[in-house]
């Protein structure tokens, strides 16, 4: 019979969607059924394939949106979290981060007397300046899991850093689905930068325009993802003060085929974020076998580039260093030749399972 295992998220997202899939159709032992706490946010332009929401429940929460310095933070208060629990009556739970549908996820288990693992992908600087109630879920749910899954190296060390212990904490890397890069065959354009994301502030955009003087070959950058007008017409007016404007091409959103392509021109790959638990548009580019220069406050950038080697990890602050680097890697050949030939099995389904696989295994081995 069956393990009957319950993840607990917030939204459908179409990374993770494709995952669940996946582990749905390949692991006969463990019936997984999904409940997300909302459908959408409105920061998103996500799409995924309905089709793949097997076992899936969407809830309609009412979501809370506080805005940041850097970016927007939602809160979803859940409901029926424990009604659905009760119906489906899982043998173990898998939480996600310290919202209050994880907190009443781990209440819901320690009633029942079940297993709860928790998920994270948040990172020690990602979660940098949370306050004293944040702190205090964040203790909550760490004392009391039986086995943790990390998203990255980063989101193992903040566990470890939190009193996780090491030996319950599996690791199973932040993915996307990668067999869409596996035959793309390149089609350099000399001198091509890719960006890709949106134009909040948190991203580092301005970061990447105020860099470009410093090159001193040709290049043409394409920004590729939405912003708001204003968000626009701010960076815009910084390409025009830096004298760079002409060499840069606002693609605007881009999905599927047409964002592939970006990736098969692109001669280098560059996300000069201020802050990310992971940044998985690094993980397209490094899919896609691009030069990467990457922020060294993109947390997934440490499973991804080895620094001087496919790509360089650098402080986005520093304009000139970030310059230099984006000089470098367009210069450098054998750095290209590196990203061709770094294997990336280490982000497919049947890896990155493998980490929720083993915390099963772990819990189910003590209960």
């Amino acid at each position: 019979m069956a393990n009957k295992v319950v993840i607990v998220t917030n939204i459908p997202a179409p990374y993770r969607v494709d995952l669940f899939y996946y582990m749905q159709t390949h692991f006969s032992e463990y019936e997984f059924h999904i409940i997300y706490t909302n459908k959408t946010e409105d920061n998103r332009q996500w799409f995924f394939d309905e089709n793949k929401l097997l076992n899936s429940i969407i809830l309609h929460s009412k979501v809370i949106k506080i805005k940041g310095k850097l970016d927007n933070r939602y809160i979803h208060l859940p409901v029926n979290v424990m009604s659905c629990l009760n119906r489906i009556s899982p043998d173990i739970v898998i939480g996600f981060e310290y919202n209050v549908a994880a907190i009443q996820s781990l209440a819901w288990c320690k009633i029942h007397n079940k297993g709860f693992v928790h998920l994270t992908d948040g990172t020690l600087y990602s979660e940098r300046n949370i306050g004293k109630m944040q702190m205090l879920a964040r203790k909550i749910i760490i004392k009391n899991s039986d086995a943790y899954i990390a998203s990255s190296l980063k989101a193992k060390e903040k566990l470890i850093a939190w009193g996780a212990g090491e030996k319950e904490i599996f690791t199973s890397l932040l993915t996307v689905d990668i067999s869409q890069y596996g035959n793309l065959k390149r089609e350099v354009c000399p001198g091509r930068i890719l960006y890709v994301g949106s134009m909040i502030k948190r991203k580092g955009l301005d970061l990447l325009i105020k860099a470009l003087p410093y090159l001193c070959t040709e290049f043409n950058l394409h920004i590729v993802g939405d912003g708001t007008k204003d968000e626009i017409s701010s960076l815009k007016k910084i390409a025009k003060e830096k004298k760079v404007y002409d060499k840069i091409t606002w693609c605007g959103f881009k999905t599927g085929d047409s964002l592939i392509d970006e990736y098969r021109q692109a001669q280098i790959f560059v996300l000069p974020t201020r802050e990310d638990c992971f940044g998985l548009v690094l993980l397209e580019a490094f899919c896609a076998k691009i030069p990467i220069v990457s922020s060294k406050y993109a947390d997934g950038v440490y499973d991804i580039v080895v620094d001087g080697s496919n790509g360089f990890i650098v402080d986005p602050y520093d304009s000139k260093a970030l310059g230099n680097a984006i000089q470098q890697a367009l210069m450098d050949e054998k750095i290209a030749v590196r990203a061709q030939t770094t294997s990336s099995d280490k982000f497919r389904f049947e890896s990155v399972s493998d980490g929720y696989i083993q915390a099963l295994e772990n819990v189910i081995a003590k209960k």
